[in-house]
């Protein structure tokens, strides 16, 4: 290759290079459009106190009170967060993509001349900002928009236009019991199906009334999460409770908040329609059957099927009475290790054939157990003994079979539990299948 050819290679190299480390390296390619839109605006969400939207010739103001929006014209009414916080959202990041002058016919072509909207925001300091929205653009992505009485029209995104386009009742809070799950303390249900209270026992929880029972987390938690997310389908006037068979509810939920407050909500079932109030609202609202449904809940459905809930780590020692055998076992170095019979002192216990059928989950928790299965719980065909870092000791009995089911009572937990005959089964293991060996 000649001396030449080279150079003009090295030199090609080198140019290359160069254009990497000064251009494409960086990020910034080198046809790159520059960002000419600027802010609409230059305050934050934190400094709005009050906004007012006109549309469709009615006028709908917000204060910010305390952290919470509300209407207070034209009526006093709670305002829907989500409506609000995209409203507020899109004003704060609005950018004026371009701006232009304009005739008085091009005005009205472009919906300014009778704007769609229009929106005036208070701040902290006492400034005052209005907003001016008229049609979309052909694309539809932008919207032509008057800023703080500008005389050009600037163009914005037309989410502005579509989150500030919103009725009186689009901004109401359409909550049914407006609170969330994690602000309700306690809880007391009068329904179709009976009565009951949940309360909370550390952060669990529990079953209060008719009975202290453990509660299934998975369906308290779907109670409470329809309880808080229920949205009304439509306002009706709440003057008169009968008319839709409220001054007679089905269901009755009455709450206690962790702010110490109480609240009520009445729900009725009338001519196949929903209808609920709550105590601090005057409007009614129309609700889904769902919802109904929902609060129509059995407590049974609500109750823990659970056995037990065993906390394997908190254990030390667990014994075992069954038709077969009688073994005790100790926990030693994060190993169960049998203590009794003498002749398998040391040796490893199988942990899953010790605590694994216990673990089970109940088809039925019966409070009023029949007197068959008390008379069989009365000589349990298996006995457990489970003891705890904390000295205490929780006892479990297993009746002989009904069937193809056992009964179950574990002391210190009301009712009695039924279960499939295969827990007695597994429970009923003979010595050597729940030792080692060696």
């Amino acid at each position: 290759m000649k001396r030449s050819t080279l150079l003009i290679l090295l030199a090609a190299v080198i140019a290359g290079a160069a254009v990497y480390f000064l251009e494409i390296k960086p990020g910034k390619p080198r046809d790159e459009t520059p960002d000419e839109t600027k802010p609409a605006f230059k305050f934050q969400r934190e400094d709005i106190t009050a906004l007012s939207v006109t549309r469709a010739g009615q006028t709908i103001s917000l204060e910010n009170k305390d952290g919470k929006w509300l209407i207070t014209q034209p009526i006093n009414a709670v305002a829907d967060d989500s409506a609000l916080n995209s409203l507020i959202g899109d004003v704060v990041s609005a950018r004026i993509e371009r701006e232009f002058s304009a005739s008085a016919d091009e005005l009205k072509s472009y919906g300014l001349t009778e704007p769609a909207v229009k929106l005036e925001i208070k701040l902290k300091n006492g400034e005052t900002h209005r907003v001016e929205l008229g049609a979309k653009d052909v694309i539809g992505s932008s919207a032509y928009a008057k800023v703080d009485g500008g005389q050009n029209v600037a163009m914005v995104p037309s989410s502005l236009l579509t989150n500030t386009d919103k009725s009186l009742n689009d901004l109401r809070d359409r909550s049914v019991f407006g609170a969330t799950q994690y602000e309700l303390a306690s809880l007391r249900i009068n329904n179709e199906n009976g009565s009951f209270e949940l309360g909370k026992k550390d952060a669990d929880w529990v079953i209060q009334a008719p009975v202290a029972a453990d509660a299934d987390s998975t369906a308290v938690s779907g109670l409470l999460s329809e309880l808080a997310s229920a949205k009304g389908e439509e306002f009706l006037p709440g003057d008169d409770l009968a008319k839709y068979a409220l001054d007679k509810p089905k269901i009755t939920v009455s709450a206690k908040l962790t702010t110490g407050t109480d609240r009520v909500l009445l729900v009725s079932r009338k001519d196949d329609l929903y209808y609920a109030k709550v105590s601090d609202r005057a409007d009614v609202y129309k609700i889904a059957s769902s919802v109904f449904d929902q609060l129509n809940t059995k407590l049974d459905s609500l109750r823990s099927k659970d056995i037990l809930k065993l906390n394997r780590d908190e254990l030390t020692k667990v014994w075992i009475r069954n038709p077969n055998t009688t073994i005790s076992a100790e926990k030693k170095d994060e190993k169960w290790i049998v203590d009794e019979p003498a002749d398998k002192k040391g040796k490893d216990a199988f942990t899953f054939k010790l605590f694994d059928p216990l673990e089970t989950k109940a088809t039925e928790v019966m409070d009023k157990p029949s007197a068959a299965a008390a008379a069989k719980l009365a000589k349990p065909a298996v006995e457990v003994r489970l003891t705890y870092k904390d000295g205490k000791t929780t006892v479990v009995k297993v009746s002989s079979a009904d069937g193809d089911n056992v009964y179950v009572r574990v002391e210190g937990k009301s009712g009695v539990y039924k279960v499939g005959k295969s827990v007695l089964d597994s429970l009923s293991f003979k010595l050597e299948e729940a030792v080692s060996p060696s």
